[in-house]
């Protein structure tokens, strides 16, 4: 069985939730106060991934159009994550480190 991490009572308290009466761990909504956490942190990789994969991107494509019809997908897509502002599916990833080893190899894998 796996349990919440513990937390801080105050990342219960901001501007954008009301406050939440903690009973035995959770918040009354039922919701793990950890989990807030857990999403913020991943939040921050997913903007932190989408900037990474921006750069494999701008380095190994001539335009967007480019990499949305090696890809295939939608231009719309393939100018959001040129522009940074959208990570790709797993597929996408995928598909970058079978056509594209070295490159993605070098862009998108975390140093070490």
């Amino acid at each position: 069985m796996m349990y919440a991490a513990p937390f801080d009572r105050s990342e219960m308290v901001s501007s954008l939730e009301p406050l939440a009466r903690v009973q035995d761990g959770a918040t009354m909504s039922g919701k793990s106060p950890g989990k807030s956490s857990a999403k913020r942190e991943a939040m921050t990789y997913r903007a932190f991934f989408a900037a990474r994969w921006s750069r494999f991107v701008r380095e190994n494509f001539d335009s967007p159009e480019h990499a949305a019809m090696t890809f295939g997908v939608d231009g719309s897509t393939a100018r959001k994550w040129w522009d940074g502002s959208h990570s790709p599916s797993g597929f996408v990833v995928g598909l970058a480190y079978q056509n594209f080893p070295a490159e993605a190899a070098t862009t998108l894998q975390a140093q070490e």
